[in-house]
């Protein structure tokens, strides 16, 4: 049976590239839907990126010719500002824009960024009421003596106006399956697991014989590494995924707290991305050694994350036993274990793909929904 109708819930929508574009295009194709099913009125209200925003006071927010069009110029690498009056809309501050699209009724912030600069803008529209969803890990990462902080896991709570699924496996149910665990009065030993498919389909190539700069190379043009392969060999993308795991238990640890192993060499640190791909060749027989003694031991070598209520938090480089799951990866996979008093002997294990544009984009959609529903007015 449909749910009440005329509930409206405004998207301010935080950056809009590949993964935000995705989301807008799966909440249009759900739009009718959503309005039959649930009595839920979808408004894009406002787009919001590095250099600025736009915002809609009309009723019925921006039209699906005026999103198209934003969309288009965004692909096209033009900024929102930029491209703003080439379509008839008014260039705003993204504090301007946020104001205008809170001043219309029940919004959801929808944080599709890369760094912590958003989260000004969220922390704002928490506390004044309203919601957020985050693929973006970067603001939830931030000290946990920052304001921002305060505000945003003060509700991420059950039932809180902060969600935050893809922050930690895109589309796998990491953070909603350790919430129920933590909710339903199970104590969680460890989280551990593989939760970088960059790093994932490196370790596979080692496993198979290749020399650590061959892995780093071919994962880079097969598109699994960032265009400078550093943003995912430092492990700070994996610290932060497993900071959100030890906050979300309740371990507020900050990112200096945690030991994270990078595999970028210091002397290779600040050159081009090309003579770091080079000079990785440095590193190959140390990272051979690594796992031939892995091979010997009955293991396979893993890029992993550790979160322990009693051991706290580490990212690096270590050991599975290859008759495991997670020993057994292949590929870019995300695998995720969780040890607790009831899955001790046999932990609970979540595994499949870990990035993508288009399972991440689905994974923010399902977070919409709930809190929509929770926040949408008659």
């Amino acid at each position: 049976m449909a749910g009440p109708m005329n509930k409206r819930v405004n998207l301010i929508h935080v950056g809009i590239g590949l993964i935000g574009g995705t989301a807008i295009g799966i909440l249009r194709t759900l739009r009718d839907s959503w309005e039959s099913q649930f009595g839920i009125q979808i408004i894009h209200r406002a787009f919001i990126d590095t250099s600025g925003g736009v915002a809609c006071d009309e009723p019925n927010g921006y039209s699906a010719t005026t999103i198209d069009r934003l969309l288009a110029a965004r692909a096209g690498g033009s900024k929102v500002t930029a491209a703003a009056p080439g379509i008839g809309l008014t260039p705003r501050t993204a504090d301007e824009a946020l104001d205008i699209a809170l001043s219309m009724g029940p919004c959801i912030v929808v944080d599709c960024g890369a760094s912590s600069g958003t989260a000004g803008l969220s922390a704002r529209a928490v506390g004044a009421g309203h919601g957020a969803v985050f693929s973006n890990k970067a603001p939830l990462a931030l000290p946990w003596s920052d304001p921002h902080s305060q505000v945003l896991w003060s509700e991420t709570h059950c039932g809180g106006r902060v969600r935050y699924e893809t922050t930690c496996g895109a589309g796998l149910p990491v953070i909603s399956t350790l919430r129920d665990l933590l909710d339903s009065g199970d104590a969680v030993i460890e989280v551990s697991g593989s939760l970088s498919g960059t790093f994932g389909a490196i370790f596979a190539d080692l496993a198979g014989g290749a020399p650590f700069s061959a892995a780093v190379r071919g994962a880079k043009e097969r598109g699994y590494t960032e265009p400078d392969p550093r943003d995912d060999l430092s492990g700070l993308d994996v610290a932060r995924k497993a900071l959100i795991l030890s906050r979300t238990m309740g371990n507020p640890v900050d990112l200096d707290q945690i030991d994270v192993e990078s595999l970028v060499p210091d002397h290779l640190a600040t050159v081009g991305v090309d003579d770091f791909l080079n000079g990785l060749t440095s590193e190959d027989a140390a990272v051979a050694a690594r796992v031939a003694t892995a091979n010997q031991n009955g293991n396979a070598l893993k890029y992993l994350a550790r979160v322990s209520p009693e051991t706290g938090v580490s990212v690096g480089i270590g050991e599975a036993a290859s008759s495991t799951i997670l020993g057994s990866l292949q590929g870019p996979e995300n695998i995720i274990s969780f040890r607790t008093s009831r899955y001790d002997a046999y932990p609970l294990t979540i595994t499949g793909p870990g990035a993508g544009a288009e399972v991440t984009a689905a994974g923010v959609v399902a977070d919409i929904l709930p809190l929509m529903r929770e926040l949408g007015e008659g």
